[in-house]
C-alpha cells in the first residue's frame, strides 16, 4: 500500500526562499525514499504551506523529519505550526 504525507505548515520567509531551500533538499529526500508529489502556498496566506509526499512506509516520513529538523527549520518551515496528515491506498 503507498503510504502519503500531506503536510501543511508557516513559513517565517517568503516563499520563493523556502521553495529554493525545499528543493535544495530533494535529492537526501529521496536517497530516504521520499518522493514530493505536490507543493504550494495558500492562495489568501503566503506564508502558509501545504506539501504532499508519498514514501513506502509511514516511519520513512518520521524519521527524515527527525534527521532533518535542522534543515527544515532552516529553510524557513516553522516547525512548531507542522500538521500532518497520513493517508494510505
Amino acid at each position: 500500500m503507498a503510504k502519503y504525507a500531506f503536510i501543511k505548515f508557516k513559513i517565517n520567509n517568503n516563499f520563493d526562499d523556502w521553495e529554493q531551500a525545499f528543493y535544495s533538499h530533494q535529492p537526501m529526500a529521496r536517497k530516504a525514499g521520499i518522493l514530493e508529489l505536490f507543493h504550494a502556498k495558500q492562495a489568501d496566506d503566503p506564508s502558509s504551506v501545504a506539501v504532499l509526499m508519498t514514501a513506502n512506509s509511514f516511519e520513512v516520513f518520521d524519521e527524515f523529519m527527525k534527521n532533518a529538523a535542522e534543515d527544515i527549520a532552516a529553510s524557513g518551515h516553522i516547525l512548531e505550526s507542522t500538521d500532518v496528515t497520513l493517508y494510505e491506498n
